[in-house]
Formats: structure tokens, sequence, C-alpha cells
């Protein structure tokens, strides 16, 4: 082979490297008001929950809160906003686990309000 056809291949070769499957791969993420809507419906159920005194459960269900509201992602001003709410919820977390449920019901409550608001920075 003579060098021009050697370059030509190797040329090509990076070439096709770059077409790989993964860059024609569709992103399976939601929209963030569906994500918004689930994480409401998981505060409410949280809430629901706080009667009932099971602290492992209430705690579970705010972990999964916070595991849905990590999805979230739209700017920089609403990435930081979702990261003090999700610290709020790390607060609401660990107040049931210490069995305080008129302060988790304070928190998730707030929470609540702060997912609302999360609208206002799409």
């Amino acid at each position: 082979m003579t060098l021009k056809k050697i370059f030509i291949a190797f040329i090509m070769f990076f070439a096709m490297l770059g077409l790989s499957g993964s860059a024609f791969a569709k992103e399976a993420k939601k929209n963030v008001p569906e994500i918004l809507k689930d994480v409401d419906a998981k505060v409410q159920l949280a809430l629901n929950a706080i009667p009932s005194g099971n602290s492992q459960e209430i705690a579970t269900l705010i972990k999964d809160i916070s595991e849905n509201a990590s999805e979230l992602s739209a700017n920089y001003k609403f990435e930081f906003e979702r990261d003090k709410v999700v610290l709020r919820l790390k607060k609401a977390r660990d107040l049931a686990k210490k069995s305080d449920f008129a302060g988790t019901e304070q928190e998730l409550k707030e929470v609540r309000e702060a997912f609302a608001k999360l609208t206002n920075y799409l």
C-alpha cells in the first residue's frame, strides 16, 4: 500500500469511530412537567402516610421523592433552586427518621410549594 492509501484508511477508520450507535440513540427522558407531577403525587403520598406513624415508610417515600427530583433538569437557575428543595427533603427525611412527624409534615408542605414554584424557572 502506498502512503496515500494508508493515510486515507487511517482517516476513514477514525471517521467511522465517530458514528457509533450511541450517537443516534434517543434519550429516554421525561419532560419536566411530567416529573413535577410525579414528584407532587409522591409528596402527597408521603403526607398521607404521616398519620400512620411509620417513620421507616415515610423516610423511604421521601427518598423516592429525592430520586425523582434528581431527574429534573432544565437550566442553571432551575437546578440551583431544585437543589435547595432537595436539601429540604433531606431535612424532612431526617425528621421522619427521628419520628418528628409534625416537623416532617411541615417540611413536606413547604417542599410541595417549592416544587410548584420551580415552574417559574423553566
